[in-house]
């Protein structure tokens, strides 16, 4: 009796965290493929947090910087989501919260619980939305800080559109990555290829640059998390099969 194929999964995260995206998945019995569109690089930085009452981080990466960025870690800080939380949490700091879904459910917890301070929002060069923008925009005292940026790649590997055109599934994590893989396909003449091929967003965000060029087979996460996206990709491999 030969081997029962295993389903084929393009991982189009930035790294670092596409590598980790690729483990998990690999164990939970998905061929997951590396198509990473960016590397994220730190920017060697030191926040002052005077007058600071609370830090909105919206990455893992982005805590991952925080914690180099500053020396006390006692300050509260809100996480977009838990996988940020738990990397917070990871990384030394005190007094954690988390919105547990996407950049509007941030902005909304923010606005419940309005800090008496400033609120420092870290994020990278290119990423998508303004959240100290919104706060200031409901009378709240915000700043951003750039802590890292994204070098995009420039070509993907073969392997990569040969599963395309196999229908591996294609995970689309944000909106900048949603972007970038579509620029690169275009440059690898594998537009078409992609706009039928199945893609699991974790979000409408991150799912809407791929609707605009027509790509027809999308799906979205439950919840804005990578956990609800690997549910969903194992729902639509259980279908398939």
């Amino acid at each position: 009796m030969g081997a029962v194929s295993r389903p084929c999964v393009l991982v189009t995260r930035a790294e670092p965290g596409a590598t980790r995206t690729c483990a998990t998945l690999s164990e939970r019995g998905f061929d997951a493929i590396n198509a990473a569109t960016a590397v994220l690089t730190a920017h060697p930085v030191t926040l002052d947090l005077e007058g600071v009452s609370l830090i909105a981080v919206t990455s893992p990466f982005g805590a991952s910087c925080l914690a180099n960025a500053i020396s006390d870690h006692s300050t509260p800080v809100i996480a977009v989501g838990d996988v940020t939380a738990a990397r917070l949490r990871e990384t030394g700091f005190e007094h954690v919260a988390s919105a547990s879904g996407d950049a509007g459910d941030l902005l909304a917890m923010i606005r419940e619980h309005a800090p008496n301070g400033e609120i420092v929002h870290v994020r990278g060069v290119d990423q998508t939305g303004d959240l100290s923008a919104d706060l200031k925009a409901h009378g709240l005292n915000a700043r951003s800080e750039i802590l890292y940026a994204a070098e995009p790649v420039a070509t993907l590997p073969d392997i990569v559109w040969r599963a395309l055109e196999a229908e591996a599934c294609v995970l689309i994590h944000s909106a900048k990555g949603a972007e970038r893989f579509w620029a690169l396909a275009q440059a690898a003449d594998q537009t078409e290829t992609l706009r039928a091929a199945p893609v699991i967003a974790l979000s409408q965000a991150a799912a809407e640059p791929l609707r605009r060029h027509g790509v027809s087979r999308l799906s979205l996460a439950a919840r804005p998390d990578e956990s609800a996206l690997f549910d969903a990709l194992e729902k639509q491999c259980g279908e398939t099969r």
